[in-house]
């Protein structure tokens, strides 16, 4: 630790209990209280270093007997700060440290001991080293900073925290030990660098540990000024973080059972101190802090905060990650019961998270609906359809988890289930199991409910495996099924023709399907026929196309063969050649 060593003499003074008294021979003549303590002190060596004592002593002596007694109690740093400037008028020997300094220089501000009344005076040594050995070390400057709390009015008046925290920024810019770099010019004329070093290899967390002793308004505001000097947002968000995951000490409840208002506080101030760049906060955490906001009945400022900068980065998150635990349950205060609360997750948050992903990306989607028939997607923002088609399937997923809450309401369902635009979807194999798992779940819905579900349902972006699980669930409404069958026979007609399809799977099923008759289809026996001869079309197109493959390998087989017999035939009677002219010569 830095220190300075001040004065020259020593045991000039000595406490007893909550007096101090000089060890001298001639009696004190002043007495000043601070605090509980007293100081019987000389009016001389007092008023040769602070005009203020001076002026002090003059108004409350009394002249009959030559003595004074008056109080200091809003000297900053108390007794002890008034103890160190009373050993400086009498030249007794102290030391000055990044712990004592700030203290010790707020209270020589406040008795005015400055170079204009006596040379030397308390506060520019006080001033010199806290330039000169605290601010230009990070750890000092840590420490003094800390005791700046005690006297935080007055340090905060003569700038000393707006220096000390200046000082921090500028060393987890440029580096701890130092400043800004500097370079001379031309001229010699220094100038300091303006944009930030990148420290190369080196931990860019390093200075997280310390910073998280800070209070909490000291931390805000070295997190705006490294915002002010362009630091990386990253590294500034993972300090918030780790500030966060230190001091918050975890859930306390008071006497009545709620939250205590310093942690809800606490983690609305961390809230609003995480940079605003998108992805610099990794969603897994966004999300964490959403859960422990819910937790802690946070604003609905904080709450909004989280929810749009998750719904920015929805595409970075897992399945896990959404499973954000229903906290508002009816046994919480302010809370009354209702079938939402009693549900496992809390869904109205995460559907509000979707909604924002979808708003921000409502670009993207309308571009998948308009890209969806082409065949290369890739020239139009690829990177930005892969998110949307990530997100549209780590919903369906969620749908497929949550389906089996029995407290899941249909409109609950049916708004996070087309929160998704359905022109985000690839397939929508995962959305139509998701909504058959919910109708399993829920059996007591009403054919109108269940078609207002499968309306959802592209089912032109179903698989084969998935046409064929419709057209035999007996769960779905007739009409839906029907719909399905009459989308492949739409496709059997196209590869076929009309009449051969018709031939193969015959002209009654085929009026069946056209006019969407659907008693006429109401057992599984007569769909799974009818999917069976269906199905026969895809062989029938597969083996078409393998004989063609093979018609076109025989052909090209038979071009090469007469190419190679032609070519072979010229190089003969190439040769043949120059031996005629040589017997014509001969000849």
């Amino acid at each position: 630790m830095a220190t300075m060593v001040i004065g020259s003499k020593t045991g000039i003074f000595h406490l007893n209990k909550t007096l101090w008294k000089c060890r001298t021979e001639l009696g004190s003549d002043v007495v000043i209280d601070v605090e509980d303590f007293s100081f019987f002190l000389h009016k001389f060596p007092l008023m040769n270093a602070s005009p203020v004592l001076r002026k002090l002593i003059g108004k409350n002596s009394h002249e009959e007997h030559n003595h004074c007694n008056f109080t200091l109690h809003e000297i900053p740093g108390g007794p002890h700060s008034f103890e160190h400037a009373v050993k400086f008028c009498y030249g007794e020997k102290f030391e000055l440290t990044s712990s004592n300094v700030v203290p010790i220089l707020c209270a020589a501000y406040y008795l005015d001991m400055n170079e204009d009344y006596m040379a030397g005076n308390l506060i520019s040594q006080a001033e010199n080293f806290l330039s000169n050995k605290v601010l230009s070390n990070w750890k000092e400057s840590i420490t003094a900073l800390l005791s700046c709390e005690p006297v935080f009015n007055f340090a905060e008046k003569i700038d000393v925290v707006s220096k000390c925290l200046d000082s921090l920024a500028c060393k987890v810019t440029y580096g701890k030990l130092s400043y800004p770099p500097t370079k001379p010019s031309w001229n010699g004329i220094v100038y300091a660098d303006a944009a930030p070093l990148k420290l190369k290899g080196t931990d860019l967390n390093w200075w997280h540990d310390d910073v998280s002793s800070l209070s909490l308004p000291l931390f805000k505001r070295l997190i705006g000024l490294l915002g002010a000097k362009g630091h990386d947002p990253e590294n500034i968000s993972s300090a918030v973080i780790y500030y966060w995951n230190k001091v918050h000490p975890g859930l306390v409840l008071d006497s009545t059972g709620v939250y205590v208002d310093d942690l809800r506080i606490l983690l609305e101030e961390m809230v609003a101190l995480l940079p605003v760049q998108k992805g610099v906060t990794p969603t897994k955490t966004l999300l964490s802090m959403l859960s422990t906001s819910l937790m802690y009945n946070a604003s609905s400022a904080c709450i909004e905060s989280l929810e749009k900068r998750i719904g920015a980065q929805l595409d970075e998150s897992t399945l896990e990650d959404l499973l954000v635990p229903n906290l508002q349950g009816p046994n919480q205060p302010n809370h009354a019961s209702s079938k939402k609360n009693e549900s496992k997750y809390d869904m109205d948050c995460i559907q509000r998270i979707i909604e924002q992903f979808v708003e921000e990306n409502l670009n993207v989607t309308k571009t998948t609906s308009d890209l969806q028939d082409d065949e290369n997607p890739m020239e139009a923002q690829s990177h930005e359809l892969n998110k949307v088609a990530a997100v549209a399937k780590l919903v369906d997923e969620y749908l497929m988890k949550i389906s089996t809450e029995a407290h899941l309401d249909f409109r609950q369902f049916q708004s996070l289930a087309g929160a998704i635009p359905a022109s985000a979807r690839s397939s929508n194999d995962d959305l139509y199991y998701a909504i058959d798992v919910y109708l399993q779940y829920h059996a007591d819905l009403s054919e109108q409910q269940k078609e207002q579900l499968c309306q959802l349902v592209d089912m032109r972006k179903l698989s084969r495996d998935a046409c064929r699980h419709v057209a035999l669930n007996e769960k779905l409404p007739l009409r839906v099924v029907v719909k399905v069958l009459f989308i492949e026979l739409i496709h059997l007609k196209s590869s076929l023709g009309e009449h051969e399809a018709e031939a193969l799977i015959g002209p009654e099923l085929t009026a069946e399907i056209e006019t969407e008759t659907e008693n006429e289809i109401d057992n599984s026996g007569r769909r799974e026929m009818l999917w069976q001869r269906l199905k026969l079309h895809r062989n029938y197109e597969t083996l078409k196309k393998l004989i063609k493959k093979l018609e076109k390998a025989k052909e090209a087989r038979k071009n090469w063969s007469v190419s190679f017999c032609k070519n072979m035939e010229s190089v003969r009677i190439f040769k043949m050649l120059p031996a005629s002219r040589g017997q014509q010569d001969a000849a």
